[in-house]
């Protein structure tokens, strides 16, 4: 499929080129605020942790500056600039935007595929904000963070992608040179010193970039839904999800639990009635549902139907870790860029 489908790769990555050209040479314009901009994005569709990461640097912001989320909202039934409230759900800002509004509730989350628009009328309507985090925000050249941060998955490094449709990559490599800071997402906790290196190399990050490297952790399962199950310890699991790659939460529950069946979807996926039907047979009485926390936001507006609420469904949070030093790195690195950009200003 590959090769039949690269002759159409090339005539993307023509179009993409043409594109970026344009923005490289001043014929079109990237516009910057006086604001720090932070930006978290990919070269790849999906699949490198981009919600994780995007928490991790709320974690390290929120408790000292006013901070704000703005993200496209993908597979919202909205269009156009919505500044979440927290009566609002996933049918209206999102998946992703929504996890995080039940999750940081001290963060101004905000959803806008015009990003620079975006910035605009969040300005606007909360002008006390001093930093706005740019969520999957890399191949939106019309606005220029002051701090870019490129992620990369471990298993799926972008170096051994192509472009759609043969590969998954929305861009050329080359593309990375635009990142202050590349990500190497997803590591085995235990990776070793060569295999950092080995990557490094075949990455051949620039001397202006930083490199580093990232584990994910998975916290305590909790239930969305009334059940008696006060934990899934030594139950059987139906694993439903619908994001990019769920090949790394298979292979942490499977470790420790039977799977009865993974439902993988693609990824921002609406599951349906039936859906629950097949689990619902499946697990019968000595099963649980486990899904990921940026998939239960599209179950919980569900919640009241007969069938959902009766199940016992159970949601597993994730959240970014940096190995070694390298999280005294990127922390450092975030703040000497709010604290430039402030002496700049």
């Amino acid at each position: 499929m590959r090769i039949l489908l690269y002759p159409f790769s090339l005539v993307y990555g023509f179009i993409v080129l043409i594109r970026n050209g344009l923005f490289h040479f001043g014929l079109l314009k990237s516009r910057t605020f006086p604001i720090p901009l932070i930006g978290i994005g990919n070269l790849r569709v999906g699949g490198t942790g981009k919600t994780p990461m995007t928490e991790y640097v709320i974690r390290q912001l929120s408790p000292d500056f006013q901070l704000a989320v703005l993200s496209r909202g993908y597979g919202r039934k909205t269009k156009g600039f919505i500044l979440a409230d927290s009566n609002m759900n996933s049918l209206e800002i999102g998946d992703e935007p929504s996890q995080i509004l039940n999750k940081y509730k001290n963060v101004q989350v905000a959803v806008d595929a015009d990003r620079v628009n975006g910035v605009k009328r969040l300005l606007e309507v909360k002008p006390e904000v001093e930093i706005i985090l740019l969520d999957d925000v890399f191949q939106h050249r019309s606005i220029k963070p002051g701090l870019m941060i490129l992620l990369t998955a471990f298993n799926d490094l972008y170096i051994d992608d192509l472009l759609l449709p043969a590969g998954r990559l929305r861009e050329q490599k080359f593309g990375a040179k635009r990142a202050d800071i590349i990500v190497v997402t997803k590591c085995p906790s235990d990776i070793s010193v060569f295999d950092m290196r080995s990557i490094a190399q075949r990455l051949n990050p620039e001397s202006y970039q930083n490199l580093l490297f990232s584990s994910e952790h998975y916290g305590t399962p909790y239930a969305i839904t009334k059940t008696n199950f006060t934990s899934i310890n030594e139950s059987k699991i139906y694993l439903m999800t619908g994001i990019a790659n769920a090949s790394g939460l298979f292979e942490y529950l499977n470790a420790t639990n039977e799977i009865i069946s993974h439902f993988d979807a693609g990824d921002h996926y609406w599951f349906t009635e039936s859906d629950f039907n097949e689990a619902a047979d499946l697990i019968s009485d000595s099963g649980v549902i486990v899904t990921t926390e940026k998939d239960a936001q599209r179950i919980i507006p569900y919640l009241d139907q007969p069938l959902i609420s009766k199940l016992p469904i159970f949601v597993i949070p994730v959240e970014t870790n940096f190995l070694g030093s390298y999280s005294t790195q990127i922390n450092q690195l975030i703040h000497d860029f709010i604290r430039s950009y402030s002496r700049n200003s």
